[in-house]
């Protein structure tokens, strides 16, 4: 799975693709952009109460990403947002980010791959193609060490080079007119 460093810029690079305008000038947006990136590893904190872990499972799936982009929309709605639509789309979008980048993920621990297809199937999920590579975790040595790091600017290398250029793609319009027909006036 990747690290949080990851799943934030797989999210922003969501953002960048389907945002109109910048996050700096919605900063609360932009809170919830890095919040839902992260939201899905939420399950790491059942495990203490639960007495296992429950990493990857329906936290990770299609079905949860669906009734969280509807709470995303009820709430947005709720809070009197301009466009409940589109920032529940781009929420929604967001989570799947998450799942999409632990699916091409490396996983050592059992079980393996992601619970997709819940609540219809409890099977797991893995893709055949891996690009990010784990997260060691269990003492703070294994957590803060050499192979996390390198982890982490693989994924800065993978991911900013992507964002950017979905920023660039989204916004490459705004240099004429404003409008997207790319056509300058004087």
């Amino acid at each position: 799975m990747p690290t949080p460093v990851g799943h934030v810029l797989g999210g922003l690079a969501v953002y960048a693709a389907t945002g109109d305008k910048p996050l700096k000038k919605d900063l609360t947006f932009a809170a919830a952009c890095v919040a839902v990136s992260l939201f899905p590893d939420l399950d790491f904190a059942i495990g203490p109460f639960a007495g296992r872990s429950y990493h990857h499972y329906f936290s990770h799936s299609l079905g949860f990403a669906a009734l969280f982009g509807l709470g995303a929309y009820l709430v947005a709605r709720a809070f009197g947002r301009s466009k409940p639509r589109r920032d529940a789309g781009i929420l929604f979008a967001i989570y799947l980010s998450h799942i999409f980048l632990d699916l091409l993920a490396k996983d050592a621990s059992p079980p393996f791959g992601v619970q997709l297809l819940w609540p219809f199937s409890e099977a797991f999920h893995m893709s055949p193609i891996v690009i990010f590579d784990e997260v060691w975790r269990g003492t703070l040595s294994k957590l803060f060490g050499l192979h996390n790091w390198l982890t982490v600017v693989r994924e800065v290398v993978i991911l900013a080079p992507v964002g950017a250029a979905l920023w660039w793609w989204r916004n490459r319009s705004k240099h004429f007119d404003g409008h997207g027909d790319g056509v300058s006036t004087p």
